[in-house]
């Protein structure tokens, strides 16, 4: 009644899931030998439909999937609800946001780290990268969470007790989810973020080319290393010349 050897060696040999399946971002990509920074398809849901997103496979190591590009001023992120849930501008080299939807699907499975990069006019560059970072569902209203900061250029994500855009669900000129009692942060600073009441961060906010004045709808980083000298309403407001951010998993391997 022993089993007989041949239907041991009729078993068949065990796959790795990860060369079965289908990428599910950008580090994926890199590990099947994906060298090029360019547009790749990515399915992090067999469930849902693919979609395509630009991968970043020099900085750092390589397999960052980028989410949103700043530039030159070229796309408005003066955007709906609708917009930003499903994406806008120029991927393959301009201006866009990936889309919360998308975003959401990439960061729910996978624990993500989020690289922001930051660049002035005076052509100074920094970074803040965090250890943790997802954003929910649309039922969730994308609520953000993030943290784990480190880098050069400082935690503004979670500023202080008053400003933490953790937690935070995303609002946009068009609907309202900030905690900011008498108005909509979105369309005061004429973007769609994850505010609060409202911000230490803006990432998307207006492209202006060096300093400007009046409402601080720019491009925001409130812990960037100038940014007490526009202490007072009457002073200039730093603004970036690029800005990008992009995700990796957290166990990356390189």
């Amino acid at each position: 009644s022993s089993m007989g050897s041949s239907q041991v060696l009729s078993l068949a040999p065990v796959q790795d899931p990860h060369i079965t399946m289908p990428p599910r971002d950008c580090s994926d990509h890199l590990l099947r030998g994906g060298t090029e920074s360019g547009r790749y398809l990515v399915t992090p849901d067999p469930r849902t439909k693919s979609f395509l997103v630009y991968c970043d496979m020099q900085q750092e190591g390589g397999g960052w999937t980028v989410l949103q590009r700043r530039q030159d001023g070229s796309v408005s992120f003066n955007r709906t609800w609708a917009e930003y849930q499903s994406g806008f501008g120029e991927l393959d080299g301009g201006e866009f946001w990936l889309g919360n939807n998308m975003i959401h699907l990439l960061t729910r499975d996978r624990e993500m780290v989020l690289r922001v990069e930051l660049e002035d006019f005076d052509n100074m560059t920094g970074y803040a990268q965090y250890e943790q970072f997802r954003v929910a569902s649309e039922r969730l209203r994308y609520k953000l969470t993030v943290s784990g900061y480190s880098g050069t250029a400082g935690d503004a994500l979670r500023f202080s007790k008053r400003y933490d855009h953790n937690n935070r669900a995303f609002t946009t000129p068009d609907r309202d989810h900030d905690r900011y009692p008498s108005g909509n942060c979105g369309a005061y600073y004429s973007s769609g973020w994850w505010f609060d009441a409202c911000m230490s961060a803006n990432l998307n906010g207006r492209y202006y080319v060096g300093r400007y004045k009046g409402v601080r709808d720019g491009i925001f980083w409130g812990t960037w290393y100038n940014i007490l000298s526009e202490y007072y309403p009457t002073n200039e407001r730093q603004s970036f010349k690029r800005v990008r951010m992009m995700i990796r998993p957290k166990v990356h391997l390189r």
